[in-house]
């Protein structure tokens, strides 16, 4: 059946068919062309649902009777008694309005507080809830879970944001953050979230998180609310409904909200504005959990690529130096007063009024690149130190930068590549040892020659001491590496 046939056949308008359908009272077929075909079933149901609508039953009860939750005759008993105590309740309401016309006031002088403790008696003593003023408060969505797990999707899209501008503006590595800095992101998160969701609310009527789960706000007049009101708003949610991220405080905030959404009541933050749903479907759980995959994989795609320097392929000196630079930066080494400035070239940095403390000695190694066409083919470096008396750091951290800054820019390695980390460990566990090695499509040559300082026999020990009867000390380093 059309739309048409089923609205002759039921005598009911389309709109209240659109709503039971929505409601998931009734299922029609979808055809090809994408019109609705209901069944015979469906007629049934929405003409049973008309007549008991007609007895006042309420649509919840309709509900549990469908899904066989309920029986009819033990329901339809209740009703009675229900429409009986309506009866009581409308001769009663009959005998106040006369009551109040014998008075002759105007409404100017109407004493309505005499009134009301009347009706507020007999209600109480009658257990009746006819007089309650009901339908006069702007509508609710009462779903708790629903509204948190939509809220749940939407902090993690605005944590998701700051966590790329960690890592393509300023380079941070997400991995090394500690507690304190985990701490700030999150405060960082709820920052977009307090300037961002009121845009989405104003533009569209909800955010990413709301729509999957049908959450739509209004404002009193059922148009968009302003983006001042959905600042105020979001504000409030910040405070009131996560307790500004204050542990163990924001475990009580959010309870406390959970209570009072699961008990009917208005959020402190949406008193002012309609809170609707549109269905409650199952596919939308689904939506749900297949956004959130989708975010997870974004997440781990941004920590993976959060390791690839900015320039690839073919290099140019500058562009050595900024992967360089960029590598250093992202694992937090620290040069004191000193950078390689875009001509590979070891310069100060102009006095701020810090003073570095260096323990152990070291000199920078000067880098010679060999340039085909304006590319670098090869990168090395010298070192060669003469009676130093005190420790002798390793070049450890030089070898890894450059050799990470020239390798990262290969083809070969993605996002997932094991070969920063099988040169890093090549490089850690040959300190002050000779190596050779293949990554990438580049040999990697470092010879080590050392004289008048203790012989550890831990390649993992980075610094040499000299020996104390040591008449002069020797040290040097020749690395090279190449296409």
């Amino acid at each position: 059946m059309t739309i048409k046939e089923i609205e002759g056949l039921s005598k009911m308008e389309r709109a209240n068919i659109r709503f039971y359908e929505r409601e998931g009272f009734i299922t029609p077929e979808r055809l090809e062309n994408g019109y609705r075909n209901y069944s015979e079933d469906d007629l049934q149901i929405l003409l049973r649902i008309k007549l008991l609508r007609s007895l006042h039953v309420s649509l919840d009860e309709i509900r549990s009777l469908i899904s066989g939750e309920k029986n009819l005759v033990d329901m339809l008993s209740k009703q009675i008694v229900r429409l009986e105590q309506e009866k009581k309740d409308v001769s009663y309401a009959q005998d106040v309005c006369r009551a109040i016309q014998n008075d002759r006031v105007a409404f100017a002088n109407l004493d309505a507080r005499k009134y009301l403790d009347d009706i507020n008696r007999a209600a109480k003593e009658s257990n009746s809830s006819y007089f309650s003023v009901k339908g006069d408060e702007l509508s609710q969505a009462h779903y708790p879970w629903r509204r948190f797990l939509a809220r749940i999707l939407d902090i993690t899209i605005y944590n998701i944001l700051w966590s790329s501008i960690l890592v393509f503006v300023f380079h941070t590595n997400l991995i090394a953050r500690g507690n304190f800095g985990s701490m700030f992101d999150t405060f960082m998160g709820l920052a977009i979230m307090l300037f961002l969701e009121p845009v989405w609310l104003n533009l569209f009527g909800t955010t990413a998180g709301k729509a999957i789960f049908g959450l739509r706000i209004e404002n009193s007049g059922g148009g968009r609310i302003s983006y001042s009101e959905g600042l105020e708003r979001t504000w409030s949610v910040i405070g009131l409904g996560y307790g500004y991220n204050i542990p163990i405080y924001s475990l009580y905030r959010l309870w406390k909200s959970y209570k009072m959404c699961n008990d009917g009541e208005a959020l402190p933050w949406d008193t002012s504005i309609s809170y609707k749903i549109k269905n409650t479907k199952a596919y939308r759980s689904v939506v749900f959990v297949s956004a959130y995959i989708a975010i997870l994989a974004l997440s781990i795609f941004i920590i993976s690529a959060q390791p690839l320097p900015p320039n690839r392929g073919d290099l140019t000196v500058a562009e050595f130096v900024e992967n360089h630079n960029f590598y250093a930066d992202f694992h937090d080494f620290d040069f004191g007063n000193e950078y390689l400035n875009s001509e590979g070239k070891w310069v100060e940095k102009e006095f701020v009024g810090t003073v570095y403390i260096d323990i152990g000695y070291s000199e920078k190694p000067e880098y010679n690149f060999v340039i085909d066409n304006g590319y670098i083919k090869s990168v090395s470096f010298e070192v060669e130190i003469k009676n130093n008396e005190g420790w002798l750091k390793s070049y450890n951290t030089h070898l890894f930068l450059s050799s990470i800054a020239f390798a990262g820019a290969q083809n070969e390695v993605g996002m997932f590549s094991k070969i920063p980390k099988r040169i890093a460990e090549q490089i850690e566990n040959n300190s002050f040892s000779d190596f050779n090695f293949r990554e990438a499509d580049i040999t990697f040559t470092c010879d080590v020659k050392y004289s008048g300082y203790v012989d550890t026999l831990d390649s993992n020990f980075e610094v040499l001491f000299p020996k104390d009867d040591a008449k002069e000390t020797y040290f040097s380093l020749d690395f090279s590496m190449s296409k």
